[in-house]
Protein backbone atom coordinates (compact mmCIF):
# COMPACT_ATOMS: atom_id res chain seq x y z
CA UNK A 1 0.00 0.00 0.00
CA UNK A 2 1.09 3.72 -0.60
CA UNK A 3 2.61 4.94 2.09
CA UNK A 4 1.61 8.51 3.63
CA UNK A 5 4.61 10.61 4.13
CA UNK A 6 4.54 12.76 6.72
CA UNK A 7 7.18 15.36 7.10
CA UNK A 8 9.04 16.40 9.82
CA UNK A 9 9.37 20.26 9.11
CA UNK A 10 11.30 20.78 12.38
CA UNK A 11 14.04 18.57 12.46
CA UNK A 12 15.95 18.59 15.30
CA UNK A 13 18.71 18.51 12.64
CA UNK A 14 18.03 21.68 10.76
CA UNK A 15 16.75 23.26 14.40
CA UNK A 16 19.97 22.79 15.58
CA UNK A 17 21.89 24.12 12.44
CA UNK A 18 20.13 27.54 11.89
CA UNK A 19 20.73 27.62 15.76
CA UNK A 20 24.38 27.98 15.05
CA UNK A 21 23.74 30.68 12.73
CA UNK A 22 21.43 32.78 14.35
CA UNK A 23 23.33 33.16 17.76
CA UNK A 24 20.41 31.89 19.82
CA UNK A 25 17.94 33.91 18.75
CA UNK A 26 14.72 33.27 18.81
CA UNK A 27 13.75 30.78 16.08
CA UNK A 28 10.20 31.66 15.65
CA UNK A 29 8.06 29.47 13.06
CA UNK A 30 9.44 27.04 10.42
CA UNK A 31 12.27 28.77 9.77
CA UNK A 32 14.95 25.43 9.47
CA UNK A 33 17.44 25.59 6.68
CA UNK A 34 18.28 22.11 6.97
CA UNK A 35 21.06 20.42 7.90
CA UNK A 36 24.52 21.35 8.67
CA UNK A 37 27.67 19.62 7.44
CA UNK A 38 29.52 17.88 9.68
CA UNK A 39 33.78 18.76 10.11
CA UNK A 40 34.86 14.92 9.98
CA UNK A 41 37.16 14.21 7.14
CA UNK A 42 35.94 11.88 4.68
CA UNK A 43 37.95 8.40 3.95
CA UNK A 44 40.45 9.41 6.59
CA UNK A 45 39.86 5.68 7.89
CA UNK A 46 43.01 4.36 10.17
CA UNK A 47 42.13 0.54 10.13
CA UNK A 48 45.58 -1.55 9.44
CA UNK A 49 44.69 -4.52 8.46
CA UNK A 50 45.39 -5.69 4.73
CA UNK A 51 42.79 -8.63 3.80
CA UNK A 52 43.31 -11.82 3.02
CA UNK A 53 42.43 -14.01 -0.09
CA UNK A 54 40.20 -12.26 -2.96
CA UNK A 55 40.56 -10.33 -5.78
CA UNK A 56 41.75 -7.30 -5.75
CA UNK A 57 38.63 -5.85 -5.55
CA UNK A 58 37.19 -7.26 -3.30
CA UNK A 59 39.84 -8.77 -0.55
CA UNK A 60 40.96 -7.06 2.31
CA UNK A 61 38.92 -5.96 4.96
CA UNK A 62 40.95 -3.86 7.59
CA UNK A 63 41.06 -0.45 6.61
CA UNK A 64 38.21 1.81 6.50
CA UNK A 65 38.93 4.28 3.21
CA UNK A 66 38.92 0.82 0.62
CA UNK A 67 36.84 0.25 -1.68
CA UNK A 68 34.79 -2.90 -1.67
CA UNK A 69 32.41 -4.64 -4.57
CA UNK A 70 29.50 -6.74 -2.36
CA UNK A 71 28.89 -9.94 -3.63
CA UNK A 72 25.93 -10.68 -5.78
CA UNK A 73 22.91 -10.98 -4.07
CA UNK A 74 21.60 -14.88 -4.80
CA UNK A 75 17.83 -13.57 -3.91
CA UNK A 76 17.83 -11.44 -6.93
CA UNK A 77 19.34 -13.92 -9.35
CA UNK A 78 16.82 -16.24 -8.17
CA UNK A 79 13.23 -14.05 -9.26
CA UNK A 80 11.08 -14.95 -11.57
CA UNK A 81 8.59 -13.08 -14.03
CA UNK A 82 5.42 -13.14 -13.12
CA UNK A 83 3.22 -10.58 -15.06
CA UNK A 84 -0.21 -11.49 -12.92
CA UNK A 85 1.56 -10.38 -9.51
CA UNK A 86 2.92 -7.37 -11.14
CA UNK A 87 -0.07 -6.52 -12.57
CA UNK A 88 -1.60 -6.63 -9.04
CA UNK A 89 0.57 -4.47 -7.63
CA UNK A 90 0.80 -1.95 -10.76
CA UNK A 91 -3.29 -1.84 -10.32
CA UNK A 92 -3.29 -1.01 -7.10
CA UNK A 93 -0.63 1.90 -7.56
CA UNK A 94 -2.47 3.23 -10.40
CA UNK A 95 -5.94 3.09 -10.15
CA UNK A 96 -6.11 1.89 -6.59
CA UNK A 97 -8.45 -1.04 -7.44
CA UNK A 98 -7.23 -4.68 -7.72
CA UNK A 99 -7.69 -6.24 -11.22
CA UNK A 100 -10.52 -8.71 -12.01
CA UNK A 101 -9.77 -12.63 -12.65
CA UNK A 102 -9.93 -12.08 -16.13
CA UNK A 103 -7.52 -9.12 -16.60
CA UNK A 104 -5.32 -11.05 -14.64
CA UNK A 105 -5.35 -14.60 -16.33
CA UNK A 106 -4.95 -12.03 -19.92
CA UNK A 107 -2.05 -11.27 -18.97
CA UNK A 108 0.69 -13.88 -20.01
CA UNK A 109 3.60 -12.32 -21.53
CA UNK A 110 5.56 -8.96 -21.84
CA UNK A 111 3.00 -7.49 -24.69
CA UNK A 112 -0.18 -7.90 -22.97
CA UNK A 113 1.38 -6.66 -19.54
CA UNK A 114 2.34 -3.44 -21.19
CA UNK A 115 -0.89 -3.06 -22.92
CA UNK A 116 -2.63 -3.66 -19.27
CA UNK A 117 -0.46 -1.17 -18.02
CA UNK A 118 -1.09 1.58 -20.76
CA UNK A 119 -4.90 0.69 -19.82
CA UNK A 120 -4.37 1.85 -16.11
CA UNK A 121 -2.88 5.02 -17.04
CA UNK A 122 -5.69 6.16 -19.18
CA UNK A 123 -8.38 5.02 -16.52
CA UNK A 124 -10.04 8.02 -15.18
CA UNK A 125 -9.39 6.56 -11.44
CA UNK A 126 -5.62 7.51 -12.50
CA UNK A 127 -5.73 11.09 -12.10
CA UNK A 128 -7.09 10.60 -8.44
CA UNK A 129 -4.11 8.20 -7.34
CA UNK A 130 -1.27 10.85 -9.22
CA UNK A 131 -2.84 13.75 -7.58
CA UNK A 132 -2.37 11.52 -4.05
CA UNK A 133 1.00 11.09 -4.96
CA UNK A 134 2.23 14.29 -5.63
CA UNK A 135 0.44 15.22 -2.28
CA UNK A 136 2.85 13.18 -0.58
CA UNK A 137 5.55 14.35 -2.62
CA UNK A 138 4.80 18.60 -1.98
CA UNK A 139 3.65 17.26 1.61
CA UNK A 140 0.09 19.40 0.77
CA UNK A 141 -3.41 18.68 0.60
CA UNK A 142 -7.02 19.81 2.18
CA UNK A 143 -7.09 23.18 3.41
CA UNK A 144 -5.23 25.71 5.33
CA UNK A 145 -6.62 28.52 7.58
CA UNK A 146 -4.07 30.97 7.44
CA UNK A 147 -3.99 34.19 9.97
CA UNK A 148 -3.12 37.42 7.95
CA UNK A 149 -3.36 40.49 10.63
CA UNK A 150 -6.54 40.17 12.38
CA UNK A 151 -8.18 38.16 9.50
CA UNK A 152 -8.32 34.31 8.65
CA UNK A 153 -8.64 32.95 5.04
CA UNK A 154 -9.06 29.50 4.20
CA UNK A 155 -6.45 28.43 1.33
CA UNK A 156 -6.41 25.27 -1.36
CA UNK A 157 -3.60 23.05 -0.14
CA UNK A 158 -4.92 21.01 -3.30
CA UNK A 159 -3.72 23.09 -6.48
CA UNK A 160 -0.34 22.91 -6.59
CA UNK A 161 -0.64 18.42 -6.46
CA UNK A 162 -3.39 18.74 -8.67
CA UNK A 163 -2.05 20.76 -11.41
CA UNK A 164 0.86 18.21 -11.41
CA UNK A 165 -1.32 15.57 -11.88
CA UNK A 166 -3.34 17.51 -15.04
CA UNK A 167 0.14 17.51 -16.45
CA UNK A 168 0.74 13.56 -16.41
CA UNK A 169 -2.78 12.91 -17.39
CA UNK A 170 -2.92 15.06 -20.22
CA UNK A 171 1.11 14.15 -21.23
CA UNK A 172 2.52 17.33 -21.21
CA UNK A 173 5.96 17.48 -19.65
CA UNK A 174 6.64 17.89 -16.13
CA UNK A 175 8.82 20.89 -16.18
CA UNK A 176 5.88 22.94 -16.58
CA UNK A 177 5.41 22.34 -12.89
CA UNK A 178 7.67 25.81 -12.89
CA UNK A 179 7.26 27.88 -16.54
CA UNK A 180 3.72 27.46 -16.82
CA UNK A 181 1.94 30.82 -17.04
CA UNK A 182 -1.80 30.20 -16.74
CA UNK A 183 -4.28 27.18 -15.32
CA UNK A 184 -2.09 26.35 -12.56
CA UNK A 185 -4.34 26.21 -10.67
CA UNK A 186 -7.20 23.27 -11.19
CA UNK A 187 -9.96 21.22 -9.65
CA UNK A 188 -10.05 17.64 -10.71
CA UNK A 189 -14.11 15.88 -10.12
CA UNK A 190 -14.24 12.38 -8.93
CA UNK A 191 -14.53 11.74 -12.31
CA UNK A 192 -11.22 11.94 -12.99
CA UNK A 193 -12.26 15.07 -15.13
CA UNK A 194 -9.72 18.36 -15.01
CA UNK A 195 -11.33 22.00 -14.91
CA UNK A 196 -8.71 24.37 -15.98
CA UNK A 197 -8.33 27.53 -13.71
CA UNK A 198 -5.47 30.68 -13.18
CA UNK A 199 -4.35 31.21 -9.52
CA UNK A 200 -5.31 34.31 -8.39
CA UNK A 201 -2.70 37.05 -9.08
CA UNK A 202 -2.16 40.32 -7.53
CA UNK A 203 0.41 43.54 -7.34
CA UNK A 204 1.87 42.37 -10.66
CA UNK A 205 2.51 38.77 -10.02
CA UNK A 206 3.75 37.03 -12.96
CA UNK A 207 2.39 32.93 -12.60
CA UNK A 208 5.35 30.46 -12.41
CA UNK A 209 4.10 26.99 -12.16
CA UNK A 210 4.19 26.46 -8.46
CA UNK A 211 6.74 28.40 -7.35
CA UNK A 212 3.80 31.41 -7.25
CA UNK A 213 1.01 28.70 -6.25
CA UNK A 214 -0.79 30.27 -3.14
CA UNK A 215 -1.47 27.13 -1.19
CA UNK A 216 2.92 25.92 -1.60
CA UNK A 217 3.74 29.67 -0.29
CA UNK A 218 0.99 29.65 2.33
CA UNK A 219 1.99 26.37 3.65
CA UNK A 220 5.58 27.10 3.95
CA UNK A 221 5.48 30.92 5.55
CA UNK A 222 8.06 31.26 7.66
CA UNK A 223 10.66 33.77 9.00
CA UNK A 224 13.19 34.51 6.13
CA UNK A 225 11.10 32.04 3.71
CA UNK A 226 13.19 29.88 4.35
CA UNK A 227 10.93 27.14 4.81
CA UNK A 228 9.99 27.69 1.28
CA UNK A 229 13.73 27.37 -0.03
CA UNK A 230 13.38 24.23 1.84
CA UNK A 231 10.30 23.04 0.35
CA UNK A 232 11.60 23.69 -2.85
CA UNK A 233 14.78 21.59 -2.54
CA UNK A 234 13.33 18.81 -1.02
CA UNK A 235 10.67 18.23 -3.18
CA UNK A 236 12.12 19.21 -6.51
CA UNK A 237 15.95 18.20 -6.04
CA UNK A 238 15.21 15.30 -3.70
CA UNK A 239 18.05 16.26 -1.60
CA UNK A 240 18.76 18.40 1.60
CA UNK A 241 20.40 21.29 2.22
CA UNK A 242 23.46 22.55 1.05
CA UNK A 243 22.36 22.23 -2.36
CA UNK A 244 26.19 22.42 -3.60
CA UNK A 245 29.36 22.03 -2.65
CA UNK A 246 32.62 23.06 -3.71
CA UNK A 247 35.50 20.96 -5.56
CA UNK A 248 37.92 22.09 -2.98
CA UNK A 249 36.09 22.46 0.52
CA UNK A 250 38.53 24.62 3.33
CA UNK A 251 38.77 24.25 6.89
CA UNK A 252 37.10 26.65 8.67
CA UNK A 253 36.14 27.75 12.39
CA UNK A 254 34.33 24.41 13.68
CA UNK A 255 34.12 22.66 10.29
CA UNK A 256 34.61 22.70 6.65
CA UNK A 257 33.74 25.50 4.02
CA UNK A 258 32.29 23.12 1.31
CA UNK A 259 30.24 26.20 -0.64
CA UNK A 260 30.85 27.52 -3.89
CA UNK A 261 29.83 30.72 -2.59
CA UNK A 262 32.61 33.51 -1.83
CA UNK A 263 31.98 33.80 1.85
CA UNK A 264 31.65 37.30 1.91
CA UNK A 265 28.77 36.53 -0.76
CA UNK A 266 25.83 36.32 2.70
CA UNK A 267 25.45 38.97 5.25
CA UNK A 268 27.58 38.36 8.59
CA UNK A 269 30.10 39.84 11.27
CA UNK A 270 29.82 42.87 13.32
CA UNK A 271 25.90 45.09 12.82
CA UNK A 272 24.22 41.63 10.89
CA UNK A 273 20.55 41.23 12.09
CA UNK A 274 21.91 37.32 11.67
CA UNK A 275 25.45 36.50 11.27
CA UNK A 276 25.53 33.80 8.45
CA UNK A 277 28.90 34.00 8.00
CA UNK A 278 29.73 32.35 11.54
CA UNK A 279 31.74 29.54 11.48
CA UNK A 280 32.04 28.50 15.36
CA UNK A 281 29.33 25.70 15.60
CA UNK A 282 29.66 25.01 12.00
CA UNK A 283 29.53 26.54 8.99
CA UNK A 284 26.43 28.21 8.54
CA UNK A 285 27.16 29.19 4.99
CA UNK A 286 27.49 25.83 3.86
CA UNK A 287 23.53 25.89 3.43
CA UNK A 288 23.15 29.94 3.36
CA UNK A 289 25.28 30.30 0.61
CA UNK A 290 22.24 28.82 -1.72
CA UNK A 291 19.41 29.74 0.21
CA UNK A 292 20.32 33.50 1.00
CA UNK A 293 20.47 34.36 -2.61
CA UNK A 294 17.52 32.31 -3.71
CA UNK A 295 14.50 32.36 -0.92
CA UNK A 296 13.99 36.69 -1.00
CA UNK A 297 12.14 35.33 -4.73
CA UNK A 298 9.67 34.25 -1.76
CA UNK A 299 9.46 36.92 0.33
CA UNK A 300 6.80 38.99 -0.64
CA UNK A 301 3.94 36.32 -0.93
CA UNK A 302 2.42 36.59 2.97
CA UNK A 303 0.88 34.30 5.11
CA UNK A 304 -1.84 33.41 2.87
CA UNK A 305 0.42 33.01 -0.47
CA UNK A 306 -0.63 36.37 -1.73
CA UNK A 307 1.91 38.60 -3.85
CA UNK A 308 2.78 41.87 -2.06
CA UNK A 309 4.65 44.80 -3.47
CA UNK A 310 7.01 44.40 -0.21
CA UNK A 311 8.55 41.89 1.65
CA UNK A 312 6.23 39.96 4.44
CA UNK A 313 8.57 37.76 6.27
CA UNK A 314 10.26 38.59 9.45
CA UNK A 315 13.84 38.30 10.60
CA UNK A 316 13.34 35.92 14.36
CA UNK A 317 15.34 38.76 16.27
CA UNK A 318 13.84 40.91 18.90
CA UNK A 319 11.14 42.21 18.09
CA UNK A 320 10.51 40.02 15.16
CA UNK A 321 11.09 42.89 12.29
CA UNK A 322 10.49 42.64 8.31
CA UNK A 323 13.31 41.16 7.05
CA UNK A 324 15.35 43.79 4.75
CA UNK A 325 17.01 42.29 1.70
CA UNK A 326 20.37 43.57 3.39
CA UNK A 327 19.54 40.93 6.31
CA UNK A 328 20.09 37.93 3.80
CA UNK A 329 22.76 39.32 1.16
CA UNK A 330 25.57 42.49 1.15
CA UNK A 331 24.67 45.30 -1.56
CA UNK A 332 25.41 44.40 -4.95
CA UNK A 333 24.96 40.69 -4.75
CA UNK A 334 22.66 38.84 -6.99
CA UNK A 335 19.55 36.70 -6.79
CA UNK A 336 20.13 32.77 -8.21
CA UNK A 337 18.81 29.56 -8.26
CA UNK A 338 22.45 27.93 -8.04
CA UNK A 339 26.17 29.68 -7.76
CA UNK A 340 26.65 31.51 -11.56
CA UNK A 341 22.60 30.59 -12.45
CA UNK A 342 21.26 33.75 -11.70
CA UNK A 343 17.82 33.97 -11.34
CA UNK A 344 16.18 37.90 -10.77
CA UNK A 345 12.38 36.60 -10.95
CA UNK A 346 10.33 33.80 -10.30
CA UNK A 347 10.00 33.54 -14.13
CA UNK A 348 13.65 33.24 -14.10
CA UNK A 349 13.88 30.92 -11.46
CA UNK A 350 11.38 28.48 -12.90
CA UNK A 351 13.16 28.62 -16.51
CA UNK A 352 16.93 27.85 -14.26
CA UNK A 353 14.35 25.01 -12.19
CA UNK A 354 13.13 23.24 -15.47
CA UNK A 355 16.82 23.34 -17.23
CA UNK A 356 18.78 21.37 -14.22
CA UNK A 357 19.62 17.69 -14.29
CA UNK A 358 19.43 17.46 -10.88
CA UNK A 359 15.05 18.85 -10.61
CA UNK A 360 14.94 16.52 -13.79
CA UNK A 361 16.82 13.62 -11.98
CA UNK A 362 14.58 13.64 -9.16
CA UNK A 363 11.23 13.48 -11.15
CA UNK A 364 12.42 10.18 -11.61
CA UNK A 365 13.60 8.80 -8.93
CA UNK A 366 10.24 9.76 -6.89
CA UNK A 367 8.72 7.75 -9.75
CA UNK A 368 11.14 4.50 -9.30
CA UNK A 369 10.19 5.01 -5.25
CA UNK A 370 6.92 4.81 -5.91
CA UNK A 371 6.44 2.19 -7.85
CA UNK A 372 8.69 -0.25 -5.80
CA UNK A 373 7.18 0.53 -2.42
CA UNK A 374 10.09 2.58 -1.25
CA UNK A 375 10.07 5.15 1.48
CA UNK A 376 11.01 9.31 1.02
CA UNK A 377 14.18 9.47 -0.97
CA UNK A 378 14.76 12.65 1.41
CA UNK A 379 13.44 11.94 4.85
CA UNK A 380 14.33 8.47 4.69
CA UNK A 381 17.24 8.27 2.58
CA UNK A 382 15.60 5.80 0.10
CA UNK A 383 18.78 7.18 -2.30
CA UNK A 384 18.05 5.30 -5.95
CA UNK A 385 21.86 5.18 -7.67
CA UNK A 386 22.00 6.79 -10.60
CA UNK A 387 22.71 3.30 -12.77
CA UNK A 388 19.22 1.56 -11.50
CA UNK A 389 16.99 4.69 -13.48
CA UNK A 390 19.71 5.06 -16.21
CA UNK A 391 17.01 3.43 -19.14
CA UNK A 392 14.21 4.76 -17.68
CA UNK A 393 16.14 8.64 -17.58
CA UNK A 394 16.89 7.74 -20.95
CA UNK A 395 13.12 7.60 -21.90
CA UNK A 396 12.47 10.25 -19.77
CA UNK A 397 14.76 12.77 -21.89
CA UNK A 398 14.00 11.63 -25.24
CA UNK A 399 10.32 11.60 -24.15
CA UNK A 400 10.36 15.58 -23.89
CA UNK A 401 10.47 15.36 -19.92
CA UNK A 402 6.94 13.59 -19.80
CA UNK A 403 6.05 11.69 -16.83
CA UNK A 404 3.75 9.81 -17.99
CA UNK A 405 6.00 7.73 -20.23
CA UNK A 406 8.44 7.21 -17.45
CA UNK A 407 5.67 5.80 -15.51
CA UNK A 408 5.09 3.15 -17.90
CA UNK A 409 8.67 2.11 -17.84
CA UNK A 410 9.46 1.51 -14.33
CA UNK A 411 6.06 -0.37 -14.02
CA UNK A 412 7.39 -2.46 -16.56
CA UNK A 413 10.80 -2.74 -15.87
CA UNK A 414 12.67 -6.40 -15.15
CA UNK A 415 12.91 -5.09 -11.25
CA UNK A 416 8.85 -4.30 -11.16
CA UNK A 417 7.72 -7.57 -12.65
CA UNK A 418 10.56 -10.14 -11.29
CA UNK A 419 9.18 -11.71 -7.66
Amino acid sequence: MRKNIIWNLVAIAGAVALSGCLGGAPSGGGSGSGSGTGSGDPGAGTGSGTGSGGSGATGGSGGSGGTTVPKPDPNLAARTVDYGQALRTASLKLVGALPTMDEQAAVTDAASYAAAVDRLLADARFATQIRSYFQDMMKMGGTLAARVGANTVNVSLDTAPTFAAELVVKDRPITELFTATTNTCPTLAADGTFTDASCAVANGLTTAGVLSDPGAMAQMYSNMAFRRGRWIQESFVCSKYPAEYSAKPVPMGGGQFTSPWPFTSVSGGTGAAINFQDTQALVCENCHGTLNHLVPLFANFDAAGVYQTTVQVHTPTPPAPITKLSDWLPAGENLAWRYNKPAATLTELGAAMAADTDVQKCQVQRAWNWAMNKTDIVNDLAVVPDSTIADIMAVYTAGGLKLKPVLKAVFTADDFVKF
